[in-house]
């Protein structure tokens, strides 16, 4: 006699079910039945009749964990003074020295990468402020060990996100070529609009991508001003590094201030390049255009993107810090923000940018996995309810956030 479904409501972390069910997967009309082994889902089908041809009504959505593409762990809850009025307002409170505080710094980290455990992740990728020695010490050694000590729940990768000139300076490019080829860090990133020589500072980025074998995820027009357009630069040098499916450009404010004819054409250079877009709801909302009559959002045009075959990724971004003071790091409040403000109705396209390509469970996977105690994914994304977290099949969080 086989097995009956475990219930999603009687998952308790460290369970390690064979099978779990009923619930709601999207792409099927009733509920289903998810069975797994070894890590992997080896099953989906649908739950059994009950005695006069009764299904139970299912309590979670079933959906892959999420990918958190974007974060900034090592200045996670320091707070701010006060809400942020521009990103150079921000970037210059958060270089005062309440911006960054390095003795709490790992607490904080596991904070953040616990909460978004709780909340479904069970990837994420975090940019570590790396600045010249004589403004700040490394910052990579306590965020890997915080990396270490979470890899039972979470795959994350460490972007070196070079900033304040690092990445024109001879020495500290040296540093950064060490650091990246001893495996510290995963990524190297920056922000290059902020940067005194931009220009410079893509080309020895794309340059050190491919000197240490590392990929790109770098910030780029972070900014509404067009003549501060770097992306079709960065574009060349994507292609003239033979860099293909190793870059991902985050936030790309900017297209949203551009022309459509620009916008698309450069949306269609950065699909044949194999570029991921990283966007950031919250902090593109709250960063640009204050008190500015008809403001423009400064959110990056998904739906364009994904119309011209850009890969799209939704990150929550700073968390409680002078660039965005809300302590929530749950990527259902990112996808909520997608759908009201950037019109992302379609359920698979949504997903798939809250989990690096996935729109839902398949048999053959990683039972990587989150149940939501909701209907369906507009319910969830609403009420942003408790949820159990699966990682290679075997529970790992439960509850809210």
């Amino acid at each position: 006699m086989r097995e009956l479904p475990t219930h999603p409501r009687r998952l308790a972390e460290g369970d390690r079910p064979a099978a779990v069910g009923p619930v709601n997967v999207s792409e099927y009309s009733r509920p289903q039945v998810i069975s797994m082994r070894r890590g992997l889902i080896t099953e989906i089908k649908p739950f059994p009749d009950r005695p006069g041809g009764l299904v139970p009504e299912p309590s979670h959505l079933a959906m892959p964990s999420f990918a958190e593409p974007h974060l900034h762990p090592d200045r996670a809850y320091v707070g701010s003074p006060r809400p942020p009025r521009s990103l150079e307002d921000a970037i210059e409170t958060g270089a005062r020295p309440e911006g960054y505080i390095p003795e709490t710094a790992a607490e904080r980290a596991r904070k953040l990468f616990s909460t978004l455990s709780t909340n479904g992740a069970t990837r994420a990728r975090g940019h570590v402020g790396c600045h010249p020695e004589h403004i700040a010490a490394p910052r990579w050694e306590v965020m890997g060990e915080v990396r270490e000590q979470m890899k039972k729940v979470m795959e994350i990768e460490l972007v070196a996100f070079a900033v304040a000139d690092t990445l024109t300076d001879r020495e500290e490019t040296s540093r950064l070529h060490r650091d990246l080829s001893m495996g510290r860090y995963q990524l190297i990133g920056g922000s290059p609009n902020h940067d005194s020589r931009p220009s410079e500072s893509i080309s020895s980025m794309m340059e050190l991508a491919v000197r240490t074998g590392v990929e790109v995820d770098v910030h780029i027009d972070e900014t509404l001003d067009p003549s501060r357009l770097l992306m079709d630069f960065a574009l060349d040098e994507v292609e003239r590094r033979r860099l293909e499916g190793r870059v991902s450009f985050s936030h790309c404010c900017l297209l949203s201030a551009l022309g459509e004819q620009q916008t698309r054409s450069l949306a269609r250079r950065m699909a044949g390049l194999g570029i991921t877009v990283n966007c950031q709801p919250r902090t593109n909302l709250i960063l640009h255009e204050y008190r500015v009559h008809s403001p423009r959002r400064a959110l990056a045009p998904i739906n364009l993107l994904i119309d011209e075959g850009v890969h799209v990724r939704l990150g929550v971004d700073n968390v409680d810090d002078t660039f965005c003071p809300f302590p929530t790091a749950d990527p259902l409040e990112v996808g909520y923000l997608a759908r009201l403000a950037g019109h992302l109705y379609d359920d698979a396209f949504l997903l798939s940018a809250l989990s690096d390509g996935r729109s839902a469970p398949r048999s053959g996977e990683r039972a990587d996995l989150a149940f939501v105690e909701a209907k369906t994914l507009n319910e969830a994304l609403s009420i942003r309810p408790a949820r159990i977290t699966m990682r290679e099949g075997v529970v790992v969080a439960s509850g809210s956030n």
